[in-house]
């Protein structure tokens, strides 16, 4: 065992040091850094809480009921104005950053027409659009002007919930803690799309230089290969600790700015720890199929070529995901989600729309780890066959057919 750890330690010194893996390590928070500045600056500029004034023909907001103000918003005055000419005026000098114009038939044909210099924040619609629909509510004599109050308040937010309970879906679109399972698949995904160069050349190199007969007088082909891809997996969680990490930062300051998206950052922790469970088992097949693969061939620029394969399998789900989205419990997702290559993408996107089994999850997370013990497994074995065989290509039938040594 301790051979194994030091040949672990051994291949995560020599790739986490050099010149690439740092550029990728560094990647992703300045892509977060550069996306967070962005929307910052564009949100900075789309609110602009100068007052607005409207002009309204209709008597619709003769005596007014103001509108509340949500906590993801700042108060905006609204000022009235009894002439288009007085507001024109107001609006060119300054005063106001918009005047809206409610016109005299409004009740039949709800129009409303937008006058600007520079378009105005879309702080200034919403409230406006808040200030004219709690009106409305308040002219009734059957709902009065506290439930049209909090009608206004509520706004359009419709929560979406399962017989069960066990899952809401707002009528917006998913919340952050509830797509969180899928962005951890993602985030397993485009580890193994970076990391892939390091999986496919853990026994090329050896190859190549021919010095795996000195390694393997001291260590076996399932040390060697076991230390490999533990050694792979330490340097994948070393880049997934400083992604999360900045990723928390990021939220942190997206929270604080006020974006909307990122005010609810409620999580199920139950089904992000069964995500996480599930991701780890099938980041490591895939490393030791890798591993394998890279085995089997005779060179480092075909190594390079057979890790597409292993990509394309685990997004295979996205392609079905209109038919995983609206029968989330049928037959189809229930079969991908224990197969080894689209488990983790299936359950993940299941999880959105639906409360998946607890003996199914926990079925597929024994799957995976049999699958990782199994790859790991083969991919010795291929080693173990292929040492010797400079310049010659081991082949599938070869790996299964031969006998153990």
């Amino acid at each position: 065992m301790s051979k194994l750890w030091r040949i672990a330690c051994h291949e995560y010194r020599r790739n986490v040091f050099k010149r690439s893996f740092i550029i990728a390590l560094l990647s992703v928070p300045l892509m977060i850094a550069l996306n967070v500045g962005v929307g910052s600056i564009m949100a900075s500029r789309e609110v602009n809480n100068a007052p607005v004034g409207y002009v309204d023909h209709s008597s619709l907001l003769a005596e007014p009921v103001p509108a509340p103000v949500t906590a993801s918003s700042k108060p905006m005055a609204l000022i009235p104005f009894e002439t288009e000419a007085a507001a024109r005026t107001a609006l060119e000098a300054g005063k106001i950053q918009a005047y809206y114009v409610v016109a005299a038939h409004y009740f039949s044909t709800r129009d409303v027409d937008l006058f600007y210099i520079e378009p105005p924040g879309t702080n200034a619609t919403r409230q406006f659009y808040d200030f004219v629909q709690i009106n409305l509510l308040a002219g009734r004599p059957s709902i009065g002007a506290d439930v049209a109050h909090r009608a206004a308040l509520l706004g359009d937010k419709v929560t979406v919930r399962s017989v069960d309970g066990s899952r809401h879906v707002p009528s917006g679109g998913p919340t952050f803690g509830t797509i969180m399972p899928l962005l951890i698949s993602f985030a397993f995904l485009f580890l193994l799309l970076i990391n892939s160069g390091y999986m496919m050349q853990a026994v090329v190199d050896e190859k190549e230089n021919r010095t795996m007969e000195v390694v393997l007088t001291s260590a076996s082909s399932t040390q060697f290969i076991g230390g490999r891809v533990l050694g792979i997996v330490a340097i994948s969680f070393t880049q997934l600790a400083v992604w999360v990490l900045t990723s928390i930062l990021a939220i942190a300051v997206a929270h604080r700015l006020g974006i909307d998206w990122f005010q609810d950052l409620s999580l199920d922790w139950g089904t992000v720890l069964a995500t996480a469970a599930l991701a780890i088992p099938t980041y490591v097949t895939a490393c030791a199929l890798m591993a394998a693969a890279g085995a089997t061939v005779t060179s480092a620029q075909e190594s390079q070529a057979a890790g597409t394969p292993f990509a394309v399998l685990h997004l295979a789900p996205l392609y079905l995901a209109w038919a995983i989205v609206m029968t989330p419990n049928a037959l189809l997702p229930t079969i991908l989600s224990f197969l080894p290559f689209t488990a983790l993408s299936t359950v993940s996107l299941r999880n959105i729309f639906a409360a998946v089994p607890y003996w199914q999850v926990a079925a597929s997370i024994a799957i995976q780890m049999l699958c990782a013990v199994g790859a790991i497994w083969l991919a010795s074995r291929a080693f173990r066959l292929g040492m010797l065989r400079y310049g010659q290509r081991l082949r599938l039938r070869d790996l299964l057919r031969a006998r153990s040594q």
